[in-house]
């Protein structure tokens, strides 16, 4: 059996990304994503989220926009504006030593009750740059989620040994990082009675996609559950790069191929959500 769960990342970040990721959802082939809890649009993503009823997990951030908790309470993942780091510093702190573990875990406490409050039980967790694998969070989180209930968490174990793809030496040393961390993660999570997808992928896709991409993809599906992860989403004009970048609606149209149901069961490959674990 083989089993995909498309997930899109980054709910809530801007209006234009949050109609995008909904759109995928009513009309697509999405059947899960992840929200912000700390972004501009993250209370009105969490209402429809509500109103609709649909599968969504909470994107942990540690890294970008403000955190929920008090400055001082976190102030070592801050600048001194009160920002997070950003993607680079926070993983660079992390990877010194610099960021105090008991911040990081008031951080996510706090993201985690935000959602309770405005949307329920969320689905699964990530992280925002994939930080959730960085060692001194992944040491963290059994804990939490227990506490909290969460059973399922993604494990961004990204295969990329097919020679049919064509990635750039950087962006296959960034999956070869992610990956080793999330190697650890899963043996320790897996420990604890946490679940996860068989496989992911995702981040090779980041920055590449397009349709004939999605559909090497899906036919080089292995056997199992597999989660893709996707940053689907109307361009954002005021937005930073990544939401400013044509590829967000390249991959909002990919996901709403209205011939990949078709292709998806002529392939035996059933479409989930993080709730079918």
């Amino acid at each position: 059996m083989r089993r995909l769960i498309v997930n899109a990342d980054d709910l809530g970040v801007n209006a234009p990304r949050t109609h995008g990721i909904f759109q995928c959802m009513e009309e697509g082939i999405v059947r899960s994503a992840t929200l912000l809890v700390n972004m501009p649009d993250s209370l009105n993503a969490a209402r429809r989220v509500k109103e609709r009823n649909i599968s969504v997990g909470l994107h942990i951030n540690l890294s970008e926009g403000s955190p929920l908790t008090p400055e001082q309470d976190v102030h070592s993942l801050l600048d001194t504006r009160g920002y997070f780091l950003g993607k680079e510093r926070t993983r660079q702190a992390c990877d010194e030593g610099a960021v105090e573990p008991e911040h990081l875990e008031r951080e996510i406490r706090a993201q985690i009750e935000w959602f309770f409050d405005h949307c329920g039980m969320p689905t699964h967790v990530d992280g925002h740059h994939h930080l959730h694998v960085h060692p001194i969070v992944t040491e963290l989180l059994p804990p939490i989620l227990e506490r909290y209930g969460i059973q399922r968490i993604r494990i961004p174990q990204e295969d990329t040994s097919d020679p049919r793809w064509e990635i750039s030496p950087e962006r296959l040393a960034w999956i070869a990082l992610i990956r080793k961390h999330a190697q650890a993660a899963r043996i320790l999570w897996e420990s604890t009675g946490l679940r996860s997808t068989d496989h992911f992928r995702g981040i090779a896709l980041t920055g590449e996609a397009n349709a004939r991409r999605l559909r090497h993809l899906i036919a080089a599906l292995p056997e199992g559950t597999t989660e893709l992860m996707v940053h689907p989403g109307a361009c954002d004009p005021l937005g930073d790069d990544f939401s400013r970048n044509p590829q967000r609606e390249t991959e909002r149209n990919m996901l709403l191929d209205p011939e990949l149901p078709g292709l998806l069961q002529s392939r035996g490959i059933e479409l989930c959500s993080y709730n079918d674990l």
